[in-house]
């Protein structure tokens, strides 16, 4: 009798929400090239759903800024050591790291020396900072799968093998907001259970990070940001979307101790729901991230901010090769986006820049129609693209 024929095994690792849903897109697609494969190594519930066999806490790749990360390294480094032998047991036909290019670079390279294809999911930003580690890039992995149009340019330059999938979120995201302009009905129900919202109020989404250490840093910011422009627009209303149950209980006792009075009753605090709630507003307040790229699929105009210890601002201020920071401005290469990183990062100057957005038509237009752009130049079919190029990285065994 001759012995069963194991099943294809792909080992992917994902370190943060953003990686898993692209690593749970990619598992989806994957199953349509290869129906029996088995899964294994790092991610979160989107992936487990998808069928991944998790080895450890993807929690503990999601850390922020340059000092931050080695307070958690005995543990990152056993994780990753934990890992690099299981995937040197089971063999994998290929190693797919998804973002975190930190912690995958390094464990890319060494299944690559051990003969295992390598793959990056997310170009590392290079282009933006540190810029020599486009060399890591090239001894660690055989393909690269980049969301950004120009990525793939950058790493053809330094002779990297690359495919542009666009972005997931462009793809998903189109769909909601052709879905909110002809929905406005169930936009008003949600309106409803946030508060008692006449149609002509101002609504402005309020996301202060999704880690603990930036709620940390822009919330005792954004709050009397919010207070200041309450005082030039009294009807407007604010809802903030936590990240997370713990991030919710957080900023629930920040909002309980800012002695915000009535304003109080003008804000809304959900669990969760951040897409819905950018849908539904007017104007987005957030730190600068992946979503200020959901905020621009959604057609909705923003403002940045960012903050982070002294130290890392320090470092990394001095590595930047970009004139800007939010992706949407990256992207239309035009500050459509008021960008306020560090000490610039004012309630003040906040406050006055989402004002402009709310009261001048002309600017708030011309935001929208380059959003437009933006998510038709995005939306190539992400999930379905980058399984494709990984299908031919397996079958052919080349970048």
């Amino acid at each position: 009798m001759s012995e069963s024929k194991k099943p294809l095994l792909i080992a992917i690792v994902a370190g943060e929400v953003s990686g898993d849903i692209l690593g749970a897109g990619l598992i989806q697609q994957l199953r349509i090239h290869y129906p029996d494969a088995a899964f294994v190594g790092l991610g979160g519930a989107q992936m487990k759903a998808q069928g991944l066999h998790s080895l450890g806490d993807m929690e503990l790749l999601s850390v922020m800024g340059l000092i931050e990360p080695l307070k958690r390294l005995p543990q990152l480094l056993s994780l990753r050591k934990k890992l690099y032998h299981h995937f040197l047991d089971a063999k994998p036909a290929v190693f797919i790291g998804i973002d975190s290019p930190d912690f995958n670079l390094p464990l890319a390279k060494k299944m690559k020396r051990a003969g295992v294809l390598s793959c990056q999911y997310v170009c590392p930003s290079v282009w933006a900072w540190r810029q020599r580690r486009v060399n890591a890039i090239r001894c660690s992995v055989d393909h690269v799968l980049t969301l950004l149009p120009f990525e793939q340019q950058f790493l053809s330059q330094h002779h990297i093998g690359s495919t542009f999938v666009g972005h997931p979120l462009a793809d998903h995201l189109s769909v909601a907001v052709a879905s909110n302009r002809d929905h406005d009905h169930e936009d008003g129900a949600l309106l409803a259970s946030l508060h008692p919202l006449q149609r002509r109020d101002k609504l402005v989404c309020v996301m202060p990070g999704s880690r603990l250490a930036e709620v940390d840093q822009l919330l005792p910011v954004f709050i009397p940001a919010m207070q200041l422009l309450s005082e030039s627009m009294p009807a407007i209303k604010f809802v903030i979307p936590a990240a997370s149950e713990k991030l919710y209980a957080h900023i629930e006792a920040s909002l309980a101790e800012a002695e915000l009075g009535d304003l109080l009753t003008n804000i809304s605090l959900l669990n969760g729901e951040s897409q819905h709630c950018m849908a539904i507003s007017d104007a987005v307040l957030l730190a600068s991230g992946t979503a200020t790229l959901e905020a621009a699929l959604l057609a909705k105009p923003m403002v940045v901010a960012y903050k982070m210890s002294r130290f890392s601002y320090a470092i990394i201020s001095r590595m930047l090769t970009t004139e800007y920071v939010a992706l949407p401005n990256l992207l239309t290469r035009k500050p459509f986006v008021p960008e306020f990183i560090q000490q610039a990062a004012t309630p003040e100057a906040l406050s006055s820049a989402l004002l402009t957005l709310l009261t001048d038509e002309d600017i708030y237009q011309q935001t929208i129609s380059a959003f437009a752009e933006l998510t038709e130049q995005l939306a190539q079919g992400a999930d379905r693209k980058a399984a494709a190029a990984v299908a031919d990285l397996i079958d052919n065994g080349h970048p």
